[in-house]
């Protein structure tokens, strides 16, 4: 499998492009992907990605695997220059349990529509990202570690089917949305409590905000900094009475280090990013938390304190070879023409607690207790980008786990474990 894994590598890396951008003919081009040309503002591309990978473990924290991580095929274009669209569909992907994409409608992924005549105000309706988190809505093949961090796939609400206005004002941009639900990462198949003949009560509708904005600009920092761009984002659902938390899963998603608890009541989400990029480095940074409301959900039907979860973390990323860090990074000396590629190494790190707002008395995990006992992982992920083409890309991954409370990890009274990945990407 290494050496399967090693030969694709390579065959990727030394791909070179089939066709050049045609701008202004019809029929078809190859703009970075296939895509046919019917006029002006008028096109339908396909898009595709496919992630395989290998894992490795220095415990029984999990099996040593090689996998198709996943596969997508889409199609994406514009109506005029009022409208653009896309659908995505899910078409394979190994058992990995720590998948963020708990899909809604079958193997679906992104499925909408967006008005876009005004860059003020834009709307968008269908199955896509509810607006909250940097790391979350950055595409799986952009990330610059090959998985997100625990709160972005915890914390962060993911996909929903809704409608959002979002646009630009000045130095800020803002997105606002209402959804069916409350996030695919939030999807809870746990005991509900309904009187008979009633039916099972959904999570949600929920609200989301997110403002992000060059504030520094305005502000008497450092000219590089000046680019800096921050945000801060909101969201709230109701959440039916019974086992609907959130719940601590480790980073492999292997075991839970904190069940889900009984909840009724309101869950908000209140985050914060910060995303820099001057030149050929970046330092990315988030804060994100949810309280949900324990609303008659003692053993005597009174109140319990709020469930509360928070993350956050800090990630750097450093091109050795010189590239600038942008949305299109190109090798200055490309694989396929006989340089290294693009080089870059990345450090992040996280971490993803559970509690109760109640810290008096004797604390237990039992999910009606006043006083939860806490639990935290602690995530270190050390990592090499290698990008062979504009299409491909090897990541390197190292990662090191240290969980708060012993008697709660995957392997009980282990509270240390280390495990990597090594991932191809080929995406247009």
């Amino acid at each position: 499998m290494k050496r399967l894994l090693f030969v694709a590598i390579l065959t990727a890396g030394a791909a070179v492009p089939a066709a050049a951008q045609n701008k202004g003919k019809r029929g078809f081009v190859w703009d970075d992907r296939p895509t046919i040309v019917f006029g002006e503002d008028v096109n339908i591309a396909v898009t595709g990605r496919a992630l395989v990978e290998w894992r490795w473990f220095d415990t029984d924290l999990g099996e040593n695997l090689f996998a198709l991580r996943a596969g997508r095929l889409g199609l994406k274009g514009d109506l005029t220059k009022h409208f653009d669209w896309e659908v995505e569909r899910e078409i394979g992907g190994g058992d990995l349990s720590n998948d963020e994409s708990r899909i809604e409608f079958g193997d679906w992924k992104d499925v909408y529509v967006r008005w876009r005549t005004f860059d003020a105000a834009r709307v968008k309706a269908g199955r896509f990202k509810i607006p909250f988190g940097l790391e979350q809505n950055t595409g799986v093949s952009e990330l610059d570690f090959a998985y997100r961090a625990l709160g972005s796939r915890t914390i962060a609400p993911g996909r929903d089917t809704g409608v959002m206005i979002s646009g630009e004002l000045g130095r800020f941009g803002y997105e606002a949305g209402v959804f069916d639900d409350d996030g695919d990462n939030a999807e809870s198949s746990e005991i509900q409590f309904v009187r008979e003949g009633e039916d099972l009560k959904d999570v949600g509708p929920s609200f989301a905000v997110r403002v992000t904005g060059d504030l520094f600009r305005a502000l008497p920092v450092p000219g590089r900094l000046r680019s800096a761009n921050v945000g801060v984002a909101y969201t709230i659902a109701d959440v039916p009475e019974g086992l609907n938390s959130l719940r601590g899963a480790s980073f492999w998603g292997t075991e839970d280090f904190v069940e889900r608890v009984y909840v009724k009541g309101r869950r908000q989400r209140y985050g914060a990013q910060f995303d820099w990029s001057p030149g050929p480095a970046s330092l990315k940074a988030e804060w994100m938390q949810s309280r949900e409301q324990r609303n008659g959900q003692s053993n005597r039907d009174e109140d319990l304190s709020d469930f509360i979860a928070s993350a956050w973390y800090v990630a750097g990323t450093w091109f050795v070879t010189g590239e600038d860090k942008d949305d299109n990074v190109n090798a200055r000396r490309p694989l396929w023409k006989g340089g290294p590629g693009a080089i870059e190494l990345a450090v992040r790190y996280e971490r993803l607690a559970f509690e109760s707002a109640s810290k008096q008395g004797t604390s237990f995990t039992n999910p009606r207790a006043q006083f939860l006992t806490p639990n935290s992982d602690t995530v270190v992920t050390a990592g090499v980008n290698w990008i062979t083409s504009r299409w491909t890309r090897v990541i390197l991954n190292a990662i090191h786990e240290d969980f708060a409370d012993p008697a709660r990890t995957p392997i009980v009274g282990t509270t240390s474990f280390w495990s990597g990945v090594v991932r191809l990407n080929v995406v247009f």
